[in-house]
């Protein structure tokens, strides 16, 4: 018995890849967002790594604004003069660097800070509650923008509802296209049996005919 070969449609691989490309994305954000209600007091996260857009050019020309950095988690106390680090102050991240390390009253360190463009010092020392994670260079420029962008009501038509109907139309118009095919092929395949029933029958009656009055017989 023949063994039924699978075609592979358009439909069926485009499917495929933006499943492949959405459902990581879809998954990461799921996750952040529930990082972020079961630990509102901290930057979301994946695995150690959390994301965040830098808004201002305290940083610069290191880190510029519009990026997207990743920090990683860490623990405070390796933390040392030098380092870049993201750290809430009032529920806002930000992103600078450790230019001396204090201790504070109860013994605990206190990291002064400033970013890379500013002339003074951060007015308050940070501690190790505030501290997020270290920066260590992970940074895709001018993503922070587009994501940005991105969490806009326009911007959410356009990048996400827009691409999603495309695909349902282009998805239903090569179903159907293919479903004609199909269609048409089958009328071609019972049409050619059809004729070939026809001539066997043809072939068949002109065999098996036999002269008039030939082949038959009296009895006396």
């Amino acid at each position: 018995m023949e063994k039924e070969t699978r075609r592979i449609s358009l439909p069926g691989v485009t499917g495929a890849v933006l499943c492949m490309a959405f459902i990581p994305i879809i998954l990461i954000n799921l996750v952040l967002i529930a990082s972020s209600y079961i630990n509102p007091g901290e930057l979301p996260g994946v695995l150690g790594i959390k994301p965040a857009v830098v808004m201002s050019g305290s940083m610069e020309p290191v880190i510029e604004t519009g990026d997207m950095i990743f920090i990683r988690s860490t623990d405070p106390g390796t933390l040392k003069e030098g380092d870049v680090i993201c750290y809430l102050l009032s529920g806002k991240a930000i992103t600078h660097r450790i230019v001396g390390v204090t201790t504070g009253e109860d013994g605990q360190p206190r990291y002064i800070t400033r970013g890379d463009a500013n002339n003074a010092e951060d007015r308050m020392p940070v501690t190790s509650e505030q501290v997020q994670g270290i920066w260590n260079g992970g940074r895709i420029p001018g993503l922070g923008h587009k994501i940005m962008a991105i969490q806009t009501p326009m911007g959410m038509v356009l990048t996400i509802i827009c691409p999603l109907l495309l695909y349902i139309i282009i998805d239903i118009w090569l179903r159907r296209r293919a479903d004609r095919q199909q269609m048409m092929q089958a009328v071609m395949e019972k049409a050619r049996l059809e004729a070939e029933i026809k001539a066997m029958k043809q072939q068949l009656e002109s065999g098996s005919g036999t002269p008039g009055g030939e082949g038959k017989t009296t009895r006396s």
